[in-house]
């Protein structure tokens, strides 16, 4: 009996500039957000064997903690599962295999860093890559569109402009440099997206960010085109000027723990700081990689060590993640068949 298994790694994702913008015909809200990829990834292992009875079935490889591994369903709702289902179903071909899909978990779960619209990501390419390129990109892209608003970006990577529902794509934007992240994110708290996006809508006074960058630098050029335009130049400091996300305005007022960390980075000398998405996940952006190690450290020891007592009790532990942009989405890393 032949094995074949592939290995892929997928990334996560930061909104850098977040906009809603309102809503579509369809009744989702119309975003617009200069989106990047970063080297915090999971890698996935696909193991393909030709079965009488097919299946698939997913295990995480490392350890979650109970509170995060509960939060991850492992099931056929799961949307790894998903991905190789719409796959199979696109092909009309009549296979029958087992799946068994090992995942190295290191993007947070519940984090709004798009973990699990990466996986499904990684799961289009596996399935590709074993059916030896059957669909085209585009028709791949058409799939990671039905999946869900950030699995086409999670598929394609990069720095891009999302538009629509954040599915609609610009092509890959040039960089003159890498960013160097330090990304936060209380371990146990999530946030329901659509708590945050009816908070949004009960709050007709929200001060948009293209009205802040209008207003702040007199300029009426959109927050993610002056940003990616800023970046392409090598000019950090300016891009930083847009970088912002809507949702801050109805996040921080409930979770008063997310604004004390963006206030400690700020404190401690990052260049700018946010969130990414519906949250909770707060990045700082730093000159460089070795100042965002220093960063990282000197915000354990300045908020996480002085808030400890606090930590155990009203608030969560924070994990911490030094990362970069990078070029790329999800990647296949290896390819190994044994009879």
């Amino acid at each position: 009996m032949n094995k074949t298994s592939i290995e892929v790694t997928a990334p996560a994702k930061l909104n850098l500039t977040f906009e809603v913008l309102g809503l579509l015909d369809d009744g989702y809200h119309e975003v617009r957000s200069l989106m990047a990829a970063i080297d915090l990834s999971d890698t996935l292992t696909f193991t393909f064997t030709p079965s009488r009875e097919p299946a698939i079935n997913i295990t995480i490889a490392n350890n979650l903690g109970a509170i995060q591994k509960d939060s991850f369903p492992l099931g056929s709702d799961n949307l790894i599962a998903k991905a190789i289902r719409l796959y199979l179903s696109a092909i009309e071909k009549p296979i029958s295999l087992k799946i068994d899909v090992s995942i190295l978990k290191k993007i947070p779960i519940g984090a709004g860093m798009a973990g699990g619209s990466a996986n499904a990501a990684a799961a289009l390419l596996a399935m590709n890559q074993y059916f030896k390129g059957e669909l085209a990109w585009a028709q791949l892209l058409e799939l990671a569109a039905k999946l869900g608003a950030d699995v086409p970006f999670c598929l394609s990577g990069g720095l891009r402009v999302g538009t629509g529902r954040g599915d609609i794509l610009s092509e890959k934007l040039s960089s003159e440099n890498s960013l160097a992240l330090v990304i936060a994110k209380p371990r146990n708290l999530s946030i329901a997206t659509p708590w945050v996006y009816g908070a949004f809508d009960e709050c007709p006074e929200i001060f948009h960010l293209a009205e802040k960058l209008r207003d702040r630098y007199m300029t009426d050029t959109l927050p993610c085109d002056f940003a990616s335009q800023s970046l392409a130049q090598g000019n950090l400091v300016e891009a930083l000027k847009a970088f912002g996300n809507d949702f801050e305005q109805v996040v921080f007022p409930h979770y008063q723990e997310l604004k004390d960390i963006k206030q400690t980075f700020i404190k401690l000398g990052a260049m700018g700081c946010h969130m990414t998405g519906s949250g909770p996940t707060i990045f700082a952006v730093t000159a460089d990689r070795e100042a965002a190690e220093k960063l990282k450290i000197d915000f354990y020891e300045n908020y996480c060590q002085v808030n400890e007592i606090a930590c155990a009790t009203k608030y969560d532990p924070i994990d911490l993640w030094v990362a970069s942009t990078i070029e790329r989405g999800a990647q296949v890393l290896e390819v190994k068949s044994e009879s």
